[in-house]
């Protein structure tokens, strides 16, 4: 994927999914009549001939052989960028399992096992990313080390409330603030730590005698292009053009809905019928 501006070279890897982002990436890719690799489960349907380059995996946001092969293929573009590249990532939702690189040994059944008893045992996404960033080759910053002298510029679509880019899609971009101990503290919590493969053990103590200590991104730009805020915000913004005296309510429920989010909420917000018709926005 590769797009001539000036003396730079720019490249277009897209990890991510969701139709939003897929349709943003091949709109770029048909102005500039370049490749662009995507990864995306489901059907994809591309016009004859098209320059887009597709890779499909990660059924049920699973990693599978199938993701770790664009992955593979994705971190092989990076590493032959150089200080005149321009490495452009589109990120979106789904990224941590359509991007798996397990560091040797780890193997990518062992990943996928560990994965899944720290979901079955109620893990949140920023413990299950935790994880994830420590043992893999391009999460945690990876892909940008990767990438390395090329400048990255990093646009991120967030499906996690707060936007912290370096739990969405375990920040590829974004070099990882955790430690290994924070990852022992959360298999313990779990009661996972005693059945760790070997390999894991292995992974977890290398990066703790690591001795340049973690990598760091300074050349890279990650910008938020989407998120529950920005939604909430233009929501509000067009309620309020229609004559709507309209309240943001929250921007940070989890969970799942409930008949109270339904209610009417504009006795709550103003203490008294409204004089304007009043809408409440909460995502």
């Amino acid at each position: 994927m590769e797009l001539l501006l000036g003396q730079s070279r720019i490249w277009w890897p897209m990890v991510g999914e969701g139709r939003t982002l897929i349709s943003c990436g091949i709109k770029t890719m048909e102005r500039s009549g370049n490749y662009l690799i995507w990864l995306q489960k489901g059907e994809m349907l591309l016009k004859p001939h098209s320059r887009v380059q597709v890779f499909e995996g990660a059924e049920d946001n699973l990693p599978d052989r199938d993701a770790l092969r664009a992955a593979l293929t994705i971190r092989q573009l990076a590493e032959g960028l150089t200080a005149d590249d321009l490495l452009l990532v589109l990120i979106s939702g789904g990224g941590s399992a359509l991007l798996p690189a397990p560091i040797p040994p780890v193997t990518l059944e062992e990943k996928q096992t560990l994965t899944r008893l720290l979901a079955a045992r109620g893990a949140t996404i920023q413990e299950l990313n935790t994880i994830r960033k420590a043992l893999s080759q391009l999460k945690g910053g990876g892909l940008a080390q990767a990438a390395y002298p090329a400048q990255v510029v990093s646009l991120i679509l967030s499906d996690v409330v707060g936007d912290p880019v370096e739990v969405i899609a375990s920040g590829p971009t974004v070099a990882s603030s955790h430690s290994v101990q924070d990852c022992l503290h959360i298999l313990n919590r779990y009661g996972l730590r005693a059945a760790l493969p070997r390999s894991v053990k292995t992974v977890l103590s290398r990066a703790d005698s690591d001795p340049h200590g973690p990598h760091t991104c300074g050349h890279v730009l990650n910008v938020i292009i989407g998120s529950n805020v920005l939604a909430l915000a233009e929501a509000q913004r067009q309620a309020e053009a229609l004559g709507y005296q309209a309240v943001v309510l929250s921007a940070a429920m989890q969970g799942w809905g409930t008949p109270a989010a339904h209610r009417d909420d504009r006795y709550q917000c103003h203490g008294h019928p409204p004089l304007v018709p009043a809408a409440s926005v909460m995502a």
